[in-house]
C-alpha cells in the first residue's frame, strides 16, 4: 500500500477520514460534561470537603424559634440547592447571597410552615461536586 500512487480517490478517502475524526473529536471536547462527584457532610457544623476536592466548604445548621437556617460559605456560588428524600428530587430551593472575605455566603431559611417534613437530605452542587448535608430532623 504503501508503495502505491496515490490517486484522486485515495486523496479524497483520507481527508473525509479526517474530516470525520477531527468533527467528532472537537464535538466530543466542546459537550463534555463531568459526572458529579458525591461528598457526605455530616453533623451540624464545620467544614466539609476531600482530599481530592479543592472545594471546601463551611457550613451550620442554626434554629432560631421554629425557623431553620442552614449557613454555606464557599469560595464559588453554588449552582442549584435542593431537597432529596427516597431518591427523588424535591424543587431546588431559594437563598439570599452576600459576598464575605471567606467567600460566598449563601443562606437558606425556612419557617414552621415552609420547613420540609419527610426530607433526608439537603444537597448543594457547586461546579462538579454534590454535597449532601444530613437534614436535622424536627424535635417532636
Amino acid at each position: 500500500m504503501a508503495a502505491e500512487k496515490l490517486t484522486k480517490g485515495r486523496l479524497t478517502q483520507i481527508l473525509v477520514m479526517l474530516t470525520l475524526l477531527i468533527s467528532a473529536f472537537i464535538w466530543r471536547t466542546l459537550i463534555y460534561t463531568p459526572g458529579l462527584s458525591s461528598i457526605d457532610c455530616d453533623g451540624r457544623q464545620g467544614v466539609c470537603g476531600t482530599s481530592h476536592s479543592p472545594k471546601l466548604l463551611n457550613y451550620q445548621w442554626r434554629e432560631e424559634g421554629d425557623n431553620l437556617k442552614f449557613f454555606l460559605i464557599s469560595k464559588t456560588k453554588p449552582y442549584i440547592a435542593y431537597w432529596l428524600a427516597d431518591g427523588a428530587q424535591a424543587p431546588k430551593v431559594a437563598a439570599s447571597s452576600e459576598e464575605t472575605p471567606e467567600g460566598v455566603q449563601r443562606v437558606w431559611q425556612w419557617t414552621s410552615e415552609t420547613r420540609p417534613e419527610g426530607q433526608d437530605t439537603f444537597v448543594v452542587v457547586i461546579d462538579q461536586y454534590q454535597f449532601n448535608f444530613n437534614y436535622l430532623k424536627k424535635p417532636n
